[in-house]
């Protein structure tokens, strides 16, 4: 059996499940905390992730998981690596897709990865993952529909003060009215 590259327990019991507990997603053995911040690189990754959001933190890590090939896992490196490409648009809360910046918040970003999770779940997406172009794309179209909905709510709001404004249009009629009936000089 193989050494595993991710806590060197042994064997590959199962394909590579993320997991919200501390265990090893490639052979379930037990994940002491210290292996999460056995260097600077991981522990600043693992930290800036935990300080943005750990209910987003797992879909993070599972969506992760989907850039490694079936037959081997990745390895940390490449996670941390992948992690911290993501890291700095999470914690601006905002991406650059397609030459336009695109406002991402968190509730978007959490939205995109349980759409790619669903994908992956329903047999719906090409594995392993090569970029983040799909995560991306989900996220300005989340974007957009939501800059499209606050328009919309604005303009509303702008029509209905316009109607709500107290005698604004009695007093526009009567002054039409009184213009019409006064004789040009």
């Amino acid at each position: 059996m193989s050494q595993c590259p991710f806590c060197a327990g042994t064997g590959r019991q199962q394909a590579p499940q993320p997991s919200a507990s501390l265990r090893c997603p490639y052979c379930r053995c037990d994940l002491p905390l210290t292996q999460l911040f056995a260097d600077a690189v991981t522990c600043e990754a693992v930290t800036r992730l935990a300080a943005v959001s750990l209910p987003l933190g797992e879909r993070v890590t599972q969506y992760i998981m989907l850039f490694g090939p079936q037959q081997r896992p990745l390895t940390v490196a490449r996670q941390v690596r992948l992690l911290l490409e993501l890291l700095p648009d999470i914690e601006r809360r905002a991406i650059t897709y397609k030459g336009r910046d695109w406002q991402t918040p968190l509730r978007a970003w959490g939205e995109a990865l349980t759409r790619i999770l669903a994908a992956r779940d329903a047999g719906k997406l090409d594995l392993p993952l090569t970029g983040h172009n799909y995560l991306y794309a989900i996220l300005a179209s989340l974007a957009s529909a939501a800059e499209a909905k606050a328009e919309q709510e604005a303009e509303q709001q702008r029509r209905n003060a316009v109607r709500s404004a107290p005698g604004a249009g009695a007093v526009d009629a009567a002054a039409a009215a009184a213009a019409a009936l006064t004789p040009a000089a």
